[in-house]
């Protein structure tokens, strides 16, 4: 269908001229951000009318700030959608942007809005938002050769709706600090949009389940909401030897758990 649309506008644009009707000829549509982009990596911008990719195109985030990313449409209702910070990330499916596996969420800022192409030309100006989180987590009382792992319901977003894309996801996130047995060990990784609170840390000793935590479940008793427009980032600590959990959300106070209780 993609493939389709992709002639039909090639043909109008070399059919018209500027003495035919020019209803009939595609609209030179410019997206473009109100600022510049927050982060690096691959821009990816989804053109759709009556539910089909109408146009699309990938530009590097240098060519998206200087306002080259131009899409010749068909003059219909449109819904221009965009995905910024694409560096690990791939497209699947012709709408699917999935996180591979072991791995976590780019830096990912996105948007969408409406337009109407009736002219010649239209300049589209948009405004990402954060659509991941980090996840700032500090483990103490981890026995040694522990690993941790962790899993949940999302693998990535629909290009076309933006919605969270169900999914297996699983991370293994390299420690950013301290060793096992030896104090407080430091893990960052970065959260997709959830759809519900079933994301799980689990503590592993060679094959053996040593601890599951449902962090998920913490998170949402905080108060925290994975539907704000720009997701805030997220700190945990876990002390395994008293089985305690302390939770900051960008700015709150720390609420402190026990994980007897997840």
């Amino acid at each position: 269908m993609l493939r389709s649309l992709n002639l039909m506008t090639i043909l109008l644009l070399c059919s018209c001229s500027v003495r035919e009707n020019r209803d009939v000829c595609p609209c030179a549509l410019s997206v473009r951000a109100a600022e510049s982009l927050k982060t690096d990596g691959d821009v990816l911008v989804t053109v759709v009318q009556d539910g089909v990719v109408a146009a699309e195109g990938s530009f590097s985030r240098e060519r998206f700030d200087a306002g080259l990313c131009v899409l010749n449409v068909p003059r219909r209702q449109s819904v221009v959608t965009v995905f910024s910070g694409i560096t690990g990330m791939r497209k699947d499916g012709g709408r699917q942007l999935e996180i591979g596996l072991e791995r976590d969420c780019d830096e990912i800022y996105s948007c969408s809005c409406r337009t109407s192409p009736s002219s010649d030309s239209l300049e589209c100006i948009v405004t990402p938002h954060k659509n991941y989180a980090n996840l700032n987590l500090e483990m103490s009382g981890m026995p040694e050769g522990a690993d941790i792992c962790i899993v949940g319901g999302v693998q990535g977003y629909d290009l076309i709706t933006m919605e969270p894309l169900q999914g297996p996801f699983r991370c293994i996130p390299e420690a950013a600090g301290g060793e096992p047995g030896a104090g407080t060990i430091a893990y960052r990784l970065r959260l997709p949009r959830q759809l519900d609170d079933s994301l799980c840390l689990n503590v592993t000793v060679g094959d053996s389940l040593f601890r599951s935590v449902s962090l998920g479940r913490v998170i949402a008793d905080s108060g925290y909401s994975f539907d704000e427009p720009d997701l805030p980032d997220i700190s945990v600590y876990i002390d395994l030897s008293k089985l305690s959990l302390y939770l900051e959300v960008a700015g709150w106070e720390v609420i402190s758990y026990s994980l007897l209780d997840y």
